[in-house]
């Protein structure tokens, strides 16, 4: 375990996520290394605009059109500039796994909004080189369906932190993390052995499984969009155009930092999404043997995918 700034005596390096070429000042050892020159640079500071002792025992956020600023107490303060950038001062004895945590979930799904993606609470596969993204909040079951869909041969694009790029003729997401964040009980039905997978956050029973083959570093295009709800049998609900803008909106990540500094310049990215990709609601029972069920049915409402 590190304190503060005493990370800094570790080797940067260079290692690629999202399609970025990220130079870190901390190891990130969950990333593929990055080759040479960088788009991110990440380094380790003083956050000087960080908040009073007083009002350091609560978690707080700052944005405006060039940064954003972010503190957690027991993590520590960060500051992402112009999608360029990340400044991380860690909170004195944080452990660096919760570190990361923080650093390649809330803190990179800001960069990647300063970028211009619509950064949505998602994860997402590919089949046949078409995305398919499934929105839910934590605990619906997202990433479990994901693994499913992995463990089925389809290609894994993200987990959580799902970018979605609007430049393309049509919207395209692009490789995140290759991890899969599941709890005990989906990676057992996965087939892996939960005592040899590290867990997410020393707290939490939940485990990070990694993704074996090689990611893909092109946009893929997103053909899909499912929203996770409970249901006692596996249905999919074509959504009208103002329901699935609604759920695109509400599965934004961090909405109530983000899309307050450009709220227009986010609803025009979650109305063309909707009015481009089918976004279709998904019955999920709760029963992890109903998996290969939905697999299936997905599978099946995929095969007239463009």
């Amino acid at each position: 375990m590190a304190t503060g700034l005493e990370l800094r005596e570790k080797s940067a390096r260079s290692c690629l996520a999202y399609g970025l070429r990220i130079h870190s000042a901390i190891p990130l050892p969950e990333l593929e290394p990055g080759g040479s020159g960088a788009e991110v640079e990440l380094r380790l500071e003083r956050v000087r605009s960080s908040p009073s002792d007083a009002d350091c025992d609560e978690a707080w956020s700052r944005a405006t059109d060039h940064d954003v600023e972010l503190h957690w107490p027991e993590v520590g303060s960060f500051l992402v500039r112009q999608g360029r950038e990340i400044v991380v001062d860690p909170a004195p004895g944080v452990d660096e796994l919760v570190l990361r945590t923080f650093v390649l979930g809330p803190v990179l799904a800001v960069l990647l909004h300063q970028r211009g993606h619509l950064v949505l609470h998602a994860s997402a596969v590919a089949m046949a080189h078409c995305g398919v993204a499934f929105l839910g909040a934590s605990g619906w079951g997202k990433s479990t369906l994901a693994a499913q869909l992995y463990a089925c041969g389809h290609e894994f694009v993200a987990d959580d932190v799902l970018a979605v790029r609007l430049a393309e003729s049509r919207p395209a997401v692009v490789s995140g993390i290759p991890h899969l964040r599941l709890w005990p009980e989906a990676a057992i039905t996965m087939g892996e052995a939960v005592h040899n997978l590290p867990r997410v956050h020393p707290r939490f029973e939940k485990r990070a499984c990694r993704v074996e083959h090689p990611l893909s570093i092109e946009p893929i295009p997103l053909t899909r969009v499912y929203v996770l709800a409970q249901g006692d049998s596996p249905e999919i609900q074509r959504l009208r155009l103002p329901e699935a803008l609604v759920e695109l909106l509400r599965h934004s990540y961090g909405a109530r930092t983000l899309q307050a500094v450009r709220r227009e310049d986010h609803f025009r990215q979650c109305a063309r999404l909707a009015s481009q990709v089918p976004v279709r609601r998904l019955a999920v029972p709760r029963d992890l043997g109903a998996l290969p069920a939905l697999a299936r049915l997905i599978e099946q409402d995929c095969g007239d995918a463009p």
